[in-house]
């Protein structure tokens, strides 16, 4: 902590943890700074294609006892008794043809050992306090003593440092405001004969909002429902299970979980990058987990900030917020994409006309897959374009927002 370092990470997650472990591949000093100690608990347990990819360079294998297999998602809404499926190999070509479900706390610990093996220092039990731009180096003021360095990674998920201190938290007002969430333990055999050896993610659709039901690699099943209203409670977990005919069957006789609520949690940030700072992960921008985006835009962001912050640290042009201009591009045009499929899912006509109304066949449907992948940034993807073409962006909120950050309950 005493000497100054290439580059300061803050926040050893999915982002920081892959940021850190390339920067340190490719030889530079790095630190990273987690307020946590790991194997600790985090939603966002099921990945895409294009994210795991990642995984290979960070020489992760997919082990059973930490990935569960995922053939893709299926959508079901029981008011109508519709349902489609969605397999991850009839997407474009390009990334995996699958992807996989995690337990978090497992899942980051394996990325922190990781960047730890590849070269990079990580440090638990430090809380970043704020940080200052002296022109040539970031000072960064810790519950252990400041560090200096020449580059500042805030890669701290919804505590969002850089957009707190900034005061630069845009909420997105039309998606999901909060969610409640639980585990459910020892499902019956019944159960699992029903999720099925593709241990497809289920969407199922409800009021105002949608429910995730995730098999989890130990066996538990992670049940939550997202909602758009205001006055998140933890009975409404409870409450849903009873009403569904089909949640309620996969659960039946497991143990029921004391459940979370997780509470505004989307937005942007409006001053993502600066003078010897970016960030990267769902501390610059976290738009709502219904198709998985977070941990697979995150870990694709941080192999493109480390790319190009490792050229210019190597050029001595680090302070040129210039050398991002590639990486902010193709970021936006992820988080504009999910975003404008976000949009469209909350407003029903995509899931009526696109998802339960489509025809299984056509060459719509690969591209449609290939998104709901994870794979936003191929230059051959109609539907990619179709939603990045809209020049309608409601979900976009310009005005400056003192919104508290998000809490864990």
């Amino acid at each position: 902590m005493e000497r100054d370092r290439e580059v300061i990470v803050v926040g050893a997650g999915p982002a920081g943890a892959t940021a850190g472990a390339l920067l340190a591949s490719k030889g530079h000093d790095v630190l990273v700074l987690e307020r946590d100690e790991f194997p600790r608990f985090h939603i966002g347990e099921s990945l895409l294609p294009n994210g795991t990819r990642v995984h290979a360079l960070l020489g992760i294998e997919h082990t059973p006892d930490a990935f569960r297999y995922k053939r893709g998602a299926q959508f079901l809404c029981e008011t109508t008794d519709r349902a489609v499926s969605f397999d991850f190999a009839e997407a474009l070509p390009g990334p995996p043809r699958n992807a996989w479900h995690v337990e978090r706390a497992t899942f980051d610990t394996l990325l922190r050992d990781r960047a730890r093996a590849m070269g990079a220092e990580v440090v638990h039990g430090v809380t970043v306090r704020g940080f200052e731009n002296d022109g040539a180096t970031v000072r960064v003021e810790t519950s252990a003593g400041p560090v200096t360095g020449r580059y500042l990674i805030d890669a701290t998920g919804q505590d969002r440092l850089v957009a707190n201190r900034k005061r630069e938290v845009r909420p997105f007002k039309t998606f999901g405001k909060a969610a409640v969430f639980g585990h459910f333990e020892g499902l019956s055999d019944a159960a699992w004969e029903t999720i099925g050896p593709g241990n497809d993610i289920r969407i199922m659709m409800i009021d105002d909002g949608w429910v995730w039901v995730i098999p989890l690699p130990d066996g538990r099943l992670s049940v939550g429902l997202v909602s758009r209203r205001q006055g998140m409670k933890r009975e409404w977990l409870a409450d849903y299970v009873a009403s569904s005919r089909y949640v309620g069957a996969l659960v039946k006789g497991a143990k029921p979980p004391t459940p979370r609520v997780l509470s505004n949690y989307s937005f942007r940030n409006g001053a993502p990058y600066g003078h010897r700072y970016a960030c990267v992960g769902d501390a610059a921008c976290f738009i709502d987990p219904v198709f998985s985006s977070g941990v697979c835009l995150a870990m694709n962001a941080a192999v493109s900030l480390a790319d190009a912050l490792s050229m210019a640290l190597r050029e001595q042009r680090e302070g040129d917020g210039a050398f991002l201009d590639g990486h902010r591009a193709m970021l936006e045009r992820g988080y504009e994409t999910f975003s404008s499929l976000v949009h469209r899912f909350y407003n029903r006509n995509l899931v009526s006309n696109l998802f339960f109304g489509a025809p299984e066949e056509g060459d719509l449907r690969p591209s449609v897959v290939s998104v709901l992948a994870g794979d936003v940034w191929r230059d051959d993807s109609p539907f990619a374009d179709m939603l990045m073409r809209s020049r309608s962006t409601p979900w976009r909120e310009t005005e400056r927002s003192d919104a508290a950050p998000y809490s864990l309950t």
